[in-house]
C-alpha cells in the first residue's frame, strides 16, 4: 500500500474520531481508565499561539489558554502533514483549469 497525500489527510482527519472510539467505555474500558489514570503532558505553546493570545485584549485568561492549545495542536497537526516525504516523480493530485465565464457567451 502506498501511502498518497490524500490518505494521510483522511488518517488525520479521521484519528479524532478514531480516539473517540476507543475512549468510548462500550469499545474500551481499559484505555479510559488508563488516560484518566495518567494525564498526558501538555506541550508548550508555539510562538504564534502566544502571540495571538497576546493580541486579544477581551478574552479570559482561560480562554487565551484554549487559544494557545488549539492553535499549537493545530501546527502540530500540519507538521506531521508537512515531514511526509514525498518524492519528486509523484504527479500533482489534480491540475488546474478555468472555468468558462458566463459573460463570454452572451455577445449583443
Amino acid at each position: 500500500m502506498t501511502m498518497t497525500r490524500r490518505k494521510a489527510g483522511q488518517l488525520l482527519l479521521g484519528a479524532p474520531v478514531l480516539a473517540a472510539a476507543a475512549a468510548s467505555t462500550l469499545l474500551a474500558p481499559g484505555v479510559a481508565r488508563a488516560e484518566e489514570a495518567a494525564p498526558a503532558a501538555e506541550p508548550d505553546p508555539s510562538p504564534l499561539a502566544k502571540f495571538l493570545a497576546r493580541q486579544e485584549d477581551d478574552l479570559s485568561a482561560a480562554q487565551k489558554n484554549k487559544l494557545r492549545k488549539d492553535v499549537t495542536d493545530l501546527e502540530q497537526s500540519l507538521q506531521a502533514l508537512r515531514d511526509f516525504p514525498l518524492a519528486n516523480d509523484v504527479p500533482p493530485a489534480g491540475s488546474f483549469s478555468a472555468l468558462r465565464s458566463r459573460r463570454a457567451g452572451r455577445r449583443s
